[in-house]
């Protein structure tokens, strides 16, 4: 942890302002605590606070499904944790947003998994907050600890424990739909923005129907197998796409069947050939092992959109996997003239 982000932090019990216990603030806190005046106590643990806080009104059932999710994605992202270059080109597809957007801004990156995503934001520029649920907050760490913009918490989408109106933007990619409720995480986001402070979040799309409901029907078998089943699970998948349908993709496009491949081959292999197998074996886990999986449509984003009362609201495609959502809280400020990167 470093000294800056404590002007960033409040207590998720009650939004209070935090003070540091720990030998040597200036030079950067590795262990500690945090402390609250309304008595809530946080420990510091290998450089990321770790500021979750429990709801004795949060029913039993939406409890056990975070837990289930928790440990899901702390097990992926603790396993599929290697960076790849093509991921800058992805998060600049998911927030739709050019590099200099960030640049000189303060941001959050909520669900922040392994720090994929937080990596390339600090990278352009922006002061950058990842918070995770799960343990993937320490990969997370590990991957920007060498970037002096860059901070990691472990923390709760429903209850973030960050001030109030921090935030030029908020962005959430390929996490709200697993949640419990997303809509109501989404909502607990908004209050984290400063006036005019931008919202970016990337869902699944509903366009897939057969797909998606295929893949559901297997889900309901996966998601109930330990991790180490699934994971098995994933690899045959992965090693039986590389072998059967990316490799010989691949191999065509150095002949002159080139234009009869990219004619015919499913739209997710030729995604796909672009990425190291490492990739399509990760996202093979997050297909079988998610608890939870919710598609959308643009109707629906834009439902969440209005019921926030959200200004210049742009909802779009991502070609006919994702939805990207882009909308500014009531304010003076504005941050871009182009909410939307070309691409």
């Amino acid at each position: 942890m470093r000294p800056r982000l404590l002007d960033l932090l409040a207590c998720p019990r009650c939004q209070g302002s935090l003070s540091l216990s720990a030998p040597s603030p200036a030079a950067g806190v590795l262990t500690g605590a945090l402390a609250c005046r309304c008595g809530s106590q946080y420990s510091i643990e290998h450089g990321i606070p770790r500021l979750l806080a429990e709801s004795d009104q949060t029913p039993a059932g939406f409890r056990r499904l975070q837990e289930r999710t928790r440990a899901s994605f702390g097990y992926q992202w603790t396993a599929f944790a290697d960076m790849v270059e093509r991921f800058r080109e992805d998060f600049l597809n998911y927030t739709g947003m050019p590099p200099e957007f960030f640049r000189g801004k303060t941001g959050l990156d909520a669900g922040c998994g392994f720090g994929r995503h937080l990596f390339y934001a600090a990278s352009m520029g922006a002061e950058m907050v990842g918070m995770d649920f799960s343990a993937a907050a320490d990969q997370a760490w590990r991957n920007v600890e060498g970037l002096p913009n860059a901070h990691v918490i472990q923390g709760d989408i429903f209850r973030p424990p960050l001030r109030h109106q921090a935030f030029d933007f908020v962005y959430s990619l390929g996490v709200l739909h697993h949640l419990p409720d997303p809509e109501r995480g989404f909502q607990a986001l908004l209050p984290l923005l400063k006036p005019g402070g931008a919202v970016l979040v990337w869902l699944y799309s509903r366009s897939r129907r057969w797909s998606n409901a295929l893949a559901e029907a297997t889900r309901r078998v996966t998601t109930q197998l330990p991790a180490r089943g699934v994971r098995a699970l994933a690899l045959f998948a992965a090693v039986t796409d590389w072998v059967g349908f990316i490799g010989p993709y691949k191999m065509a496009q150095r002949t002159p069947l080139r234009t009869l491949a990219d004619r015919w081959m499913f739209s997710r292999i030729k995604l796909y050939a672009g990425y190291p197998f490492q990739v399509s074996y990760a996202d093979w886990f997050d297909r079988l092992a998610a608890p939870i999986r919710f598609y959308y449509d643009e109707d629906e984003l834009r439902g969440w959109a209005e019921r926030a009362k959200l200004q210049r609201v742009r909802v779009s495609a991502t070609g006919r996997y994702g939805l990207r959502l882009y909308g500014e809280v009531a304010g003076k400020g504005r941050l871009t003239e182009a909410p939307w990167h070309a691409g």
